[in-house]
């Protein structure tokens, strides 16, 4: 699998998952906001730290595509924490990472899809579910990507 950065001085460039991470986390980026991106990061790590990279990105973007979408709240917190959308918000008591490599993964990751480092593997979706559940909703919506065991929507 790889990991593409498209926002470099030189272009496109692909790499080695562990290499991209490493050159995310090191590069000079602009600051994002401390608080939408641990809202990011903490919902990428709860809803995909089990999935490729891919599939982690993918959840994120669906974030993303919703807070650019006017039916959804226009703050990546504010969509994270909306009543009943990520099962994690309501359904864990503790929501601090345990599992140190995970977390720092998923912050990397959050950090480079909100600052449009990378590209929408969800193709535009703005549903998701793991494909161990059965939601009503899915059934009305088009199937438009399936990465690891998510399967996205729009």
């Amino acid at each position: 699998m790889k990991y593409k950065i498209i926002n470099t001085a030189s272009g496109l460039i692909t790499m080695g998952i562990a290499a991209g991470i490493v050159a995310a986390a090191m590069a000079l980026r602009p600051d994002v906001d401390n608080e939408q991106h641990k809202c990011m990061a903490l919902n990428i790590y709860h809803e995909a730290r089990g999935e490729v990279t891919e599939g982690q990105i993918a959840v994120a973007q669906v974030t993303v595509n919703r807070v650019q979408d006017k039916r959804w709240p226009n703050t990546i917190c504010d969509v994270v924490y909306q009543n009943k959308q990520f099962s994690w918000t309501h359904m864990i008591k503790n929501h601090n990472p345990t599992d140190d490599k995970a977390w720092r993964k998923a912050q990397v990751i959050a950090r480079d899809v909100m600052l449009g480092n990378v590209e929408d593997p969800s193709f535009g979706a703005n549903h998701y579910h793991a494909n161990w559940v059965n939601p009503i909703w899915a059934k009305e919506m088009k199937l438009v990507r399936v990465i690891g065991s998510h399967l996205f929507y729009e």
